[in-house]
């Protein structure tokens, strides 16, 4: 099947967090129809899925739902490889969902790719982790490793969330050629459904990753293709390396002590620095432009820009929790008046989701 149809496919299925029934739909009959011998189980709406025969499987992780709202006239156009969504009903852009429809498309892929492997696809991860909080551990226990894209950008590889190390240096120096290939490199990240089941108990070594969508939780979410398919063919290029086996990985709960002088990151540049950025703007009609390509039309009258590195603004303050992820919510002078940013979706975000 081809990768970028099932792509545009996934990300045409609507879901929002507690109306998700389309999306659990939609992987039921994807696996029933394209992958006949898995076995697949739904349990309090978390979605459990084997295929083959190991004695530990590689395990891909994703979630269902979206921050989106639902449309009744909603679909999923290209330009210039770029993936956006639009609203015939509003008439305006909306968000594609590539949070975390790319990572949902990702373990479809690896289903059909992989002789042996296990998904769960979990419930209502954007306001809380609702779904992976009460996952059912006994489908972990013969589970070598676990991984999940559900990270903005295109390089970024989560080794460490809020403090808890999700794997070990072996691991690291395993799995470091593989990242290098890809452009990919190791950082620091924020709420997911992988650090849910470590604090769940689960042993192993697991990993959350940029999967190629931008501007999350906004109206103007897109998805590059290229990025999206480069973080797919990592995932299987890390399962061929690692294969059907335990790579274990303890770690102690961080004490709220940990967190007293805590602030935003600040990192040195690093030699992937060069590596693809996106720009997005409007025209004096309202339309946006990614990169300088044509990509939809401006959600509202304000002129917004996803130039915002928040590893280098001095300028933080914090103005309250964000909505969808109850992390911290900072605004700056940099930031333009109405917005945020959510260290927790890492994602700039309206004042309408911010609670004060």
């Amino acid at each position: 099947m081809n990768y970028k149809q099932l792509l545009i496919d996934t990300l045409s299925v609507q879901s929002y967090s507690g109306q998700e029934d389309l999306m659990i739909a939609y992987i039921q009959q994807f696996v029933k129809d394209n992958v006949p011998q898995a076995t697949i189980e739904v349990k309090d709406n978390n979605i459990y899925v084997t295929k083959g025969t190991a004695d530990y499987y590689p395990c891909i992780v994703s979630h269902t739902d979206t921050v989106h709202n639902i449309h009744q006239d909603f679909g999923v156009y290209e330009r210039d490889g770029v993936l956006f969504a639009f609203s015939n009903d509003t008439e305006t852009q909306v968000g594609i969902g590539g949070d975390d429809k790319v990572g949902v498309w990702i373990g479809l892929q690896m289903l059909l790719d992989k002789d042996a492997v296990k998904c769960a696809f979990f419930h209502s991860e954007e306001i809380g982790c609702v779904g992976s909080s009460a996952a059912d551990m006994e489908f972990f226990k013969d589970v070598g490793y676990c991984f999940q894209s559900d990270r903005r950008g295109n390089r970024d590889f989560v080794n460490n969330i809020y403090n808890v190390s999700l794997f070990g240096d072996d691991f690291s120096k395993k799995i470091s050629p593989v990242l290098h290939n890809h452009g990919y490199q190791e950082t620091s990240g924020a709420l997911t459904d992988v650090y849910q089941l470590r604090l769940n108990g689960l042993e192993v070594c697991v990993a959350n990753m940029s999967s190629g969508y931008y501007a999350p939780h906004t109206d103007k979410e897109v998805v590059d293709v290229v990025d999206a398919i480069n973080c797919c063919d990592m995932i299987s290029n890390l399962i061929d390396t690692l294969g059907c086996n335990l790579y274990a990985h303890k770690s102690e709960a961080p004490s709220w002590d940990d967190w007293s002088d805590w602030k935003p990151r600040k990192n040195k540049k690093s030699k992937f620095s060069n590596r693809l950025k996106y720009t997005e703007g409007y025209d004096n009609l309202g339309y946006a432009y990614v990169n300088g390509n044509l990509v939809g039309q401006e959600p509202n009258d304000c002129d917004l820009h996803d130039q915002y590195d928040y590893e280098y603004d001095n300028l933080l303050k914090n103005v309250g929790t964000c909505q969808f992820c109850d992390n911290t919510v900072y605004k700056s002078d940099v930031i333009e008046e109405d917005y945020g940013y959510c260290n927790g979706c890492d994602a700039i975000i309206d004042d309408t989701h911010i609670i004060k």
